[in-house]
Order: structure tokens, then C-alpha cells, then sequence
């Protein structure tokens, strides 16, 4: 019988994700067993290669991965003239460096190399030049990289439907209603319900529609009624991207929880591994589908 090894967000955190799947049962040889990750594989942590690895071992049959928001930050970063702030705080500048082989200490001088012109209405044309040499550097090792072919390749799906089950990386897209100076993926990230409804035929979104989901709230998507059309179907949505503590607090009171939160068509499963150094590990058997 198949059984169903559902993570998410492993931030670069190998020995973590290995830790949690062994003790769930994973067992990467045998053929009934299935990976499915809910995105954000890379960023935060310092084990890139070793995630890439162990991901690449499993034959693709066998692991199924959801993009998130931080695969999406790693190419537009692919494409950048050098890194904004954000790149560097969500550990995206680490990832490139780690996929360059260069040193982390590193990262500082870049970041430093940025804030010199900080605060410059041509910001971006004041760039330390030293420090611009060795971005561009990095950044022509890691497009250059297998790792970034294979983040590129159809194994890569913006969410997997089976049985009852919808695996996303944060919520399914949405209709978007608003006619004013707010975007949709403002809207989304700040969780502004109202401008919303639930689109008929969300599953044949674009990848633009898709990046956008992943960057919002999905309890409080759900809350607003979002889901309900395929609630109503029975279907049960599986995210990650926001930590399960909020999930916990908000349905249960309990405050700190990092374990994985499993409403009756609502599971969460991101434990913010960096912070809990836990990983929550979702298994389903064929049966339960």
C-alpha cells in the first residue's frame, strides 16, 4: 500500500527533514513510498547541496514538488543587477552563495557593498563596485547550475490534487475584485478577504496567478469563506509557508504549538524550522484518500 510523506518549507535544513522523515517512516528505497513537498526547499538554512541531494536521489515518480514563495525569490534574484534587502533576510543571497561554493562570510561585504549608496534616489547606480564583481560572479555560477535546470524543470507543479486532498504551498488563487491603488498580491500578502471570491476554475491559473497565492495568510483565506465551494466537495487543503504556532493559536489558544495543526478541511504543516528546529511530517495512506 502507498503511503504519503507530506513536508514543507525545509529552508535548507537537510539533516532536519532527514531526522523528521526517518522517524515518520520514510524510507527513500522503497517504491511505495511517496515525498510530496509543499515548496520553499531553499533559504534560512546552511544545507542547500544536501537538500538538493536528497531530493534529486528520489526518483521523480516518487516526489512530488509543490513552488513556493521562495522559488520564486530565487529567480527573480537570478535576474537582479544585485540583491535588495529582502533577498538577503529571506536567506536567498545564502542559497546563491551556497550553489556558487563560496564562503558565507561573504555575505556581509555584499550587504554592506549595498548600503553605501542606501537611502540614494539612484540607489542601485551607486553599487560598490568590488562588491557588484563578486555578485555577478556568484550569480552567473548558480545560473549556471544544475540546480537552477532542475528548479526550471516539470517536476516542479504549482499544487497536486489526490483524493480528497489539495496540496498547495499557502492557498489556491482567487478572484480579484478591487478597482483601486491597492495590487492583488498586497492584498494578498496583507490579508485583505474582502476584495476576494473563489474562482471557478482556480486549478487552470497562471504561474503569475499561482506565485501570487503563495505569499498569503490560508486561515485567514479560509476563514473568509474562500474555500468553501470545495469544502462543501469535501476537500481538505494541506499548506505550508505560514508557521503552524499561528494556526494553533488561532483555532486552539495554544500559544508556542509548532506541531502541525489538522483542522477538519484545513491542515497546516509548517513547524518555522529555523525558529522550532522541528519539522512536521504529514503521512497519509492510500486508503485515507
Amino acid at each position: 500500500m502507498k503511503q504519503y510523506y507530506i513536508i514543507s518549507d525545509i529552508h535548507s535544513f537537510a539533516s532536519i527533514m532527514k531526522d523528521s522523515l526517518k522517524k515518520a517512516g520514510f524510507d527513500i528505497t522503497n517504491p511505495e513510498h511517496i515525498l510530496i513537498v509543499c515548496g520553499d526547499i531553499f533559504d534560512r538554512g546552511t544545507e542547500t547541496i544536501e537538500v538538493y541531494n536528497f531530493l534529486k536521489e528520489i526518483p521523480n515518480e516518487r516526489c512530488i514538488l509543490i513552488r513556493g514563495n521562495h522559488e520564486s525569490l530565487y529567480f527573480t534574484l537570478l535576474n537582479k543587477r544585485y540583491p535588495e534587502e529582502h533577498d538577503f533576510s529571506n536567506g536567498t543571497v545564502q542559497t546563491f552563495c551556497q550553489i556558487a561554493d563560496r564562503s558565507l562570510d561573504i555575505i556581509d561585504d555584499l550587504q554592506i557593498g549595498r548600503y553605501m549608496s542606501y537611502g540614494s534616489y539612484f540607489e542601485n547606480e551607486f553599487i560598490d563596485g568590488e562588491c557588484l564583481k563578486i555578485w555577478k560572479e556568484i550569480q552567473k555560477k548558480v545560473q549556471k547550475s544544475p540546480i537552477t535546470q532542475w528548479l526550471k524543470s516539470s517536476q516542479w507543479v504549482n499544487y497536486y490534487e489526490l483524493g480528497k486532498y489539495i496540496f498547495v504551498h499557502s492557498f489556491i488563487p482567487l478572484k480579484f475584485s478591487l478597482q483601486r491603488m491597492l495590487t492583488e498580491d498586497y492584498c494578498i500578502y496583507y490579508g485583505y478577504t474582502e476584495y476576494f471570491s473563489f474562482k471557478e476554475d482556480w486549478r487552470e491559473s497562471s504561474d503569475a496567478d499561482w506565485e501570487k497565492a503563495s505569499w498569503g495568510c490560508a486561515y485567514v483565506f479560509f476563514d473568509a469563506g474562500l474555500f468553501t465551494p470545495e469544502k462543501e466537495k469535501g476537500k481538505i487543503l494541506v499548506c505550508g509557508h505560514y508557521r503552524c504556532s499561528e494556526f494553533n493559536e488561532h483555532y486552539l489558544a495554544e500559544k508556542n504549538n509548532h506541531n502541525l495543526y489538522r483542522g477538519k478541511n484545513l491542515i497546516a504543516i509548517d513547524a518555522t524550522t529555523a525558529l522550532s528546529k522541528q519539522m512536521n511530517v504529514l503521512v497519509l495512506s492510500e486508503d485515507e484518500l
